[in-house]
């Protein structure tokens, strides 16, 4: 057989692809479509009533900060993921923002001790929790679709972080939209919530980040 008719044969059908982008690039245009999904949620929902005051506590502010960074630098590590070769040392980036994050609301906790003993056996914050879920909503659904464009190689670690990513959205709009009387609640239903859709994420990664792929291709049209 001619090897230039064979070559043509095996090339003839092969659609083009376009290669991903980097990592930090989907990160912020994720990280885009997520803040406006908060806006909506919260034009929809309402904001608290004491926001402004909130947001002249600095503690309040880092709280947020460390959450936004959270998720977005669990975005960017989720998708470096599902990049084969890329370097793994932006992994530990979400791990050291989340510690911040917990320990901003730790710090918050020792400071209202004596309420916060009676606060977590006493109260329960499943509005928050709603709130939260319903921020991550969307991005996750957002991160799941782009995710499967890569080669998610390790989907656990991918979906895991994945999860993180949008959870740390969902949390900014949950404390966007609900007061907290205490910060133990928030330890205990935000931070806590942020750990379960993290284990879950992780746990039935394989079966949302499917791979090989049944059908297409391994990077976008």
């Amino acid at each position: 057989m001619d090897t230039d008719h064979l070559l043509r044969t095996l090339t003839d059908d092969l659609a083009p692809v376009r290669p991903l982008g980097p990592p930090w690039r989907r990160g912020i245009a994720w990280t885009a479509c997520g803040v406006l999904s908060l806006v909506v949620l919260a034009w929809v929902m309402s904001l608290r009533d004491d926001l402004g005051a909130r947001i002249q506590d600095p503690r309040f502010l880092i709280e947020q900060a460390a959450a936004l960074l959270t998720g977005v630098t669990a975005a960017v590590a989720a998708f470096a993921t599902v990049v084969p070769g890329h370097r793994r040392r932006v992994l530990w980036l979400p791990v050291a923002f989340s510690a911040v994050w917990v320990a901003t609301v730790g710090l918050g906790v020792m400071r209202d001790l004596p309420a916060a003993t009676h606060a977590l056996f006493n109260q329960t914050d499943w509005r928050c929790v709603w709130a939260i879920l319903a921020g991550a909503a969307a991005p996750a659904s957002a991160m799941v679709v782009m995710l499967r464009r890569g080669v998610p190689l390790t989907p656990h670690v991918t979906a895991a972080l994945g999860g993180l990513a949008a959870v740390g959205l969902g949390n900014i709009g949950a404390c966007l939209l609900n007061p907290h009387s205490s910060s133990v609640l928030v330890l205990t239903w935000h931070c806590g919530t942020a750990l379960v859709v993290v284990a879950l994420a992780g746990i039935t990664g394989r079966h949302l980040l499917r791979w090989p792929p049944r059908h297409g291709t391994l990077a976008p049209r």
